[in-house]
């Protein structure tokens, strides 16, 4: 059972991760579009928006490809020291 496991786990963090990287520019557009329409600001505004929300999906990823490196050297194995060590 523990390979079911495994996996849903694995999709439960593509998932979170696939939010987590599209939420921020959907987010920050979003808002600037209101302060355009509210305010009857320029278009400026908007690509600002766009630049703040990709700057936050690049720091979500970059968060989780650290993590992902510090999972995959913990759970690597080390090898014996010997041939006769190992077990």
């Amino acid at each position: 059972m523990q390979p079911w496991f495994r996996a849903l786990r694995n999709l439960t963090w593509l998932t979170q991760l696939g939010f987590s990287l599209v939420a921020p520019p959907i987010l920050c557009v979003g808002g600037c579009w209101w302060l355009q329409q509210r305010f009857s600001m320029g278009g400026w505004i908007v690509v600002v928006g766009l630049i703040l929300g990709l700057g936050g999906s690049v720091s979500t990823a970059m968060g989780f490809y650290r993590h992902a490196c510090r999972q995959s050297q913990k759970n690597q194995k080390q090898r014996p020291d010997a041939f006769n060590t190992h077990k």
